[in-house]
């Protein structure tokens, strides 16, 4: 969901890029006509970037949001709890290992018993 956001906000930051790069362009024809003064066009662009800037900022804190909101919705687990998951797995593996090299051990003397009686008998 991450990713998504991300990819949301370069997108958007490229169309800005474009957009700017457009205004600038426009700005610059129209210095270039005489139809505004160069301090004009300068303040026009300085708006721009420094609105584009308050709106970047304000979606992104909408944005995120939205993303939070929709995560709870889902009721995803968080880091800590599946960080706290695995802890318990990993306890849970090492008992049971434990368990099982217990209950190994009488089922290898009770074969070594078998083995020395079995041998014993054929000695004799």
């Amino acid at each position: 969901m991450e990713n998504l956001f991300k990819k949301f906000v370069y997108t958007g930051v490229g169309f800005v890029a474009l957009t700017t790069e457009r205004l600038k362009n426009t700005i610059d024809g129209l210095v270039g006509d005489g139809k505004i003064s160069e301090d004009e066009g300068k303040k026009i662009v300085d708006d721009f970037m420094k609105n584009t800037e308050t709106k970047k900022d304000e979606l992104e804190n909408q944005f995120g949001s939205v993303i939070e909101k929709i995560v709870k919705s889902f009721n995803f687990a968080t880091v800590n709890e599946v960080d706290e998951m695995l802890e318990r797995v990993s306890a849970l593996e090492e008992a049971l290992a434990k368990q099982d090299a217990k209950e190994a051990k009488p089922a290898a003397k009770k074969i070594t018993k078998k083995a020395a009686t079995k041998k014993k008998k054929d000695e004799e």
